[in-house]
């Protein structure tokens, strides 16, 4: 697991710290760190999980992403803004009935409003977009090395 881990890691950040480089180059390493987090969370022992987990982390993100975006579309980045979508996104996920309340998508949330903050000039529809797309790129890559490890370990038991 901890090969598989590493591996995930860096595949999910090469492909966050590139995808979100060709299109804003502030926030590169946002998308590095938001792609590889998210092949962590979908990275589990078992491949079934893996999926559920990949699955809760991108729709968590895309539900924080899409409160995020229309947030800053209609008003600047300010510390009660945040607030204010951090307590909306949660009472979404509680009335979706998201497990842990959408703790995945508090977190993409604030990514987006943070870099709002420190990069003003990045649309919002461009930085929510980055956001989920980073985020499906590192669970997709979680579940592919998960479902490697499953492969893996049948051809163990096989022989």
């Amino acid at each position: 697991m901890a090969v598989a881990k590493s591996i995930a890691v860096l595949f999910s950040y090469l492909a966050g710290f590139y995808l979100t480089g060709s299109f804003h180059d502030e926030s590169r390493y946002f998308g590095a760190m938001l792609a590889a987090i998210a092949s962590v969370v979908a990275l589990q022992a078992d491949f079934k999980t893996s999926v559920k987990q990949g699955w809760l982390r991108v729709v968590g993100t895309f539900i924080g992403s899409l409160i995020a975006t229309i947030y800053l579309m209609l008003f600047p980045f300010s510390l009660t803004g945040l607030i204010v979508t951090v307590f909306l996104l949660e009472i979404t996920c509680m009335l979706l009935k998201i497990p842990d309340n959408g703790k995945m998508a508090t977190i993409a949330l604030i990514v987006i409003m943070l870099i709002s903050q420190k990069s003003p000039d990045i649309p919002p529809i461009v930085n929510g977009t980055l956001r989920f797309l980073e985020t499906v790129v590192g669970a997709v890559i979680g579940i592919v090395i998960a479902w490697l490890m499953q492969l893996k370990e049948k051809g163990k038991t096989a022989c």
